[in-house]
């Protein structure tokens, strides 16, 4: 019986952010099954970032190879970054069986209007880091075959926002390698080996520097936490921040650290672009001597620039407390990561971190759930009451007491978050879904209307949009169609930050788009439209182990 052919939409097992990670951390164990016949498509990696691969891998971002046009596509529209215009040539090249999704709602939802659905069974893990989810979300979610969760909370909420009628199937959450992310024998002496007082008090967090997580919060907090503790304990604490500066959407470290005079308590993670090496000091700003080459090319970790694997766990192993001071989490690998190595955790009691905080015998802290407005969700904004008190009963127990939490956070971490529970819930997700069409079909969609009928109300209008241009009656008086008629009866469609006319030609117009992608992929899996391989395809199959 020949494997299931399964096609991972990933944002690049290369990468060191969470999405790259947890592709790096599913991908070897689902091609180790040998149950299947495994594919990648990689966002955000070239095709020079790979050879000899065990699996077939279509890379996403712009090699040297793909030229001018193509580059600056793809540095200007981010639905290019996560694979509109390449990924159906890549279904298209491997004709999988099941195609497996994971990221963030509106990165993958045009996977709901391919051509191609009829053939491939979508299986898709959305984050959902909180409640309520938007309306349009839940129809996406509807669409797919199969829907996976992070965590407890993202079934939950799916659960008790429709009712029932979306029931996620299991968590398929992340999982770590516990023999590398574990607890060091001698702390102190560790810390010294990093370049650290022994008998410092530290108090770290592991976040990438963007605007849901709440930096300044904690900075203050712990500036107000080293003025109320006792001297003896304020001497020795120190704020740890492994992030990323300058971002482009991210905070100003610099400007922080000087209004909360934190200079001679914040300490970060440096790493050198010339002898990519890295090392723990107090802040020195974005750029700083490396203490290793001596070279003026030190810089703060990112996504592209991060830690290796391997070292993350002797960043974690510094810390005596690790803080996950976030508005929401799809998930918080680092509350998990840091629990690994035994280090007691403290996470906003809300969205995903609401699980790891308490799987982790961690620190809740309250949220408090506040609307917000780009997202029309709640988020909990800052505690810091809370996180003081935290900070102050922490820094007080006695080292009975810590040795205790530190075997606590890592049992309950590895009890619950194992390899094991999040390649069964994958597994069952592939090995359960039912046949689709097969890829010799013959065309589905009809060629393409010039123009729609004269005299159609607005209803049948959009009746006609969906069953005539585009052809997916999957929209007929569902959340799509309905929403069109609303604007046309309205004759606007009315968005968060403006008004706009709608009428039959512009509804035509922005469906004709869709339609025309729709037809062509079609019309290509068929063989009535002959297209020369793009490049990419090439590159994934001449880069495979031969």
């Amino acid at each position: 019986m020949a494997k299931k052919k399964v096609l991972f939409v990933a944002e690049s097992h290369k990468l060191a952010s969470g999405f790259g990670t947890y592709a790096n951390e599913i991908l070897p164990l689902l091609h180790a099954t040998g149950k299947y016949e495994l594919a990648e498509f990689a966002c955000y990696s070239s095709a020079e970032m790979f050879s000899d691969t065990d699996w077939l891998i279509y890379a996403n971002a712009p090699s040297t190879a793909d030229g001018e046009a193509y580059d600056k596509e793809h540095t200007s529209n981010t639905a290019v970054q996560w694979g509109i215009t390449r990924l159906e040539y890549a279904i298209l090249d491997f004709k999988p069986d099941v195609v497996l999704a994971y990221r963030d709602p509106w990165m993958d939802a045009y996977i709901a209007d391919s051509s191609l659905l009829p053939f491939f069974n979508w299986v898709w893990m959305p984050t959902v880091d909180s409640a309520p989810q938007k309306t349009e979300w839940l129809h996406w979610f509807n669409r797919c075959d199969k829907l996976l969760t992070y965590s407890e909370f993202g079934v939950k909420t799916l659960k008790d926002q429709t009712r029932g009628r979306l029931s996620p199937e299991g968590c398929a959450s992340p999982f770590l390698d516990y023999t590398l992310f574990d607890i060091v024998a001698d702390k102190k002496k560790h810390k010294a080996s990093m370049g650290l007082d022994p008998e410092s008090f530290i108090v770290g967090s592991i976040m990438r520097n963007q605007k849901r997580k709440m930096f300044p919060e904690l900075m203050k907090s712990f500036k107000r936490f080293t003025e109320e503790a006792p001297k003896e304990i304020s001497e020795r604490a120190f704020l740890y921040l492994h992030t990323s500066h300058p971002e482009r959407f991210g905070w100003d470290i610099t400007s922080l650290t000087h209004e909360y005079g934190l200079g001679s308590k914040l300490l970060c993670t440096y790493t050198c672009q010339g002898c990519s090496k890295f090392f723990i000091s107090h802040y020195r700003d974005a750029i700083s001597i490396c203490s290793h080459c001596g070279r003026n090319s030190a810089v703060l970790p990112g996504v592209t620039n991060g830690l290796s694997y391997s070292d993350l766990p002797k960043i974690y192993n510094v810390m005596d407390l690790y803080v996950q001071y976030a508005i929401t989490e799809g998930f918080g690998y680092p509350v998990m990561e840091a629990a690994a190595c035994g280090v007691p955790t403290a996470a906003i009691d809300y969205s995903a971190m609401e699980d790891t905080i308490h799987h982790t015998k961690g620190y809740p802290i309250k949220a408090n759930l506040a609307r917000e407005l780009e997202t029309n969700a709640d988020r909990s904004g800052p505690n810091n009451d809370a996180l003081v008190k935290i900070f102050h009963t922490h820094s007080k127990k006695t080292p009975q007491q810590i040795k205790k939490m530190r075997l606590e956070a890592r049992k309950g971490c590895k009890n619950r978050y194992t390899a094991k529970n999040a390649v069964k819930a994958w597994e069952e997700a592939i090995d359960n879904s039912k046949n689709k069409l097969p890829w010799n079909h013959p065309r589905l969609m009809r060629l393409l209307p010039a123009g729609p009928p004269e005299g159609l109300s607005n209803q049948q209008f959009c009746e006609w949009i969906c069953s005539s241009l585009v052809q997916d009656e999957y929209h007929l008086f569902n959340y799509k169609m309905l929403s069109m008629l609303r604007d046309l009866n309205f004759g606007a469609s009315v968005s968060k930050d403006m008004i706009e006319k709608c009428d039959h030609k512009t509804l035509f117009e922005e469906n004709a788009s869709l339609a025309k992608r729709r037809l062509h992929y079609d019309m290509v899996r068929c063989g009535d439209l002959q297209v020369q391989p793009p490049r990419f395809i090439t590159e994934a199959h001449n880069r495979m182990k031969k």
